[in-house]
């Protein structure tokens, strides 16, 4: 396996975890890009349906992608989260900046050049043909700002936006350059075929019986919400399934499944890694009603 900005870091961290990187435990996402090129839909049904992600380089158009980075960068500029020494394009962030406690936010029509690459172009048009079928997408799109030392716990999609249909996919899309220190997602596995986790975990809704708030204490850690766990050392270990990465360009895209258990590295660099969330499915399936519209309620009213 190469995973070649491994000999800048001393560690691989993941909320604070040193994680455990032999070559049981932690491995590169497979490279679904030949296929992507050569046309060969059916090729890339086949390794969604085994892997439960698609890494796909080169999907996108990289300009478009970077003009949007722009649009982001100068926003976290006039809302001084970045450093003024340097230029904006650069993403230092400023001493102790972070968007939110997560590290996103709705993107909330604020940036014409992200609807227009995630809604329109080459990203619909991959669906329409990977489905078979006309697509949509949902109206509300995720920005993820995550700052230095921050990094996403291990969760599954399911469990924050499954009252439509379980054929959801969701469309990672980094802005900016992703090395293995600046905190890029990873995959558990095969997790997508888990039953533990397919039927049990990955259920969860939410916004139902009050599980926002609930206490949950797994693998030594107590917190509320949607995670699965906040130690992903733990989830290797329970699951014995590899945590699998790589390394990402703009233009380069994630898809996964709903029920595929992922989380992010610690960032470990200076600047803010910027990306964005995307929900696709057929456009005559069953949709969650929280993330349609021309002003979703996402959960702050669901019920």
């Amino acid at each position: 396996m190469r995973l070649p900005d491994a000999s800048r870091l001393s560690v691989l961290t993941s909320l604070g975890v040193r994680l455990d990187t032999g070559p049981d435990a932690f491995g590169e996402l497979c490279d679904s890009t030949p296929a992507l090129r050569a046309g060969d839909f059916a090729l890339l049904r086949r390794r969604f349906a085994a892997d439960g992600y698609l890494r796909l380089r080169e999907l996108l158009e990289r300009e478009r992608v970077e003009e949007a980075a722009v649009e982001v960068a100068h926003s976290l500029a006039m809302r001084r989260l970045l450093d003024p020494a340097f230029p904006s394009v650069e993403r230092i962030a400023a001493r102790g900046a972070r968007v939110s406690k997560f590290g996103f936010e709705a993107e909330d029509r604020r940036f014409p050049g992200i609807r227009t690459l995630a809604l329109s172009g080459r990203m619909p048009a991959f669906y329409d043909g990977f489905l078979e079928a006309q697509t949509r997408a949902f109206d509300y799109l995720w920005l993820r700002l995550m700052a230095p030392g921050q990094a996403t716990a291990p969760h599954c999609d399911n469990v924050y936006m499954g009252r439509g249909t379980s054929e959801l996919f969701t469309s990672w899309i980094p802005l900016t350059p992703v090395t293995l220190a600046d905190g890029p997602l990873m995959m558990l596995e095969h997790s997508h075929c888990i039953e533990s986790i397919r039927d049990g975990y990955a259920r969860m809704d939410i916004d139902r019986n009050g599980n926002w708030r609930k206490l949950k204490f797994r693998h030594g850690r107590i917190f509320r919400g949607g995670d699965y766990s906040r130690n992903p050392r733990r989830v290797q270990q329970e699951f014995r399934r590899r945590w699998l990465t790589a390394e990402f360009e703009p233009g380069d895209v994630l898809i996964f499944s709903p029920f595929t258990m992922h989380g992010a590295l610690d960032n470990h660099s200076r600047r803010f890694r910027i990306s964005v969330d995307a929900r696709y499915q057929r456009a005559g399936d069953p949709i969650d009603e929280r993330w349609i519209g021309p002003h979703p309620i996402a959960h702050s009213q669901a019920a």
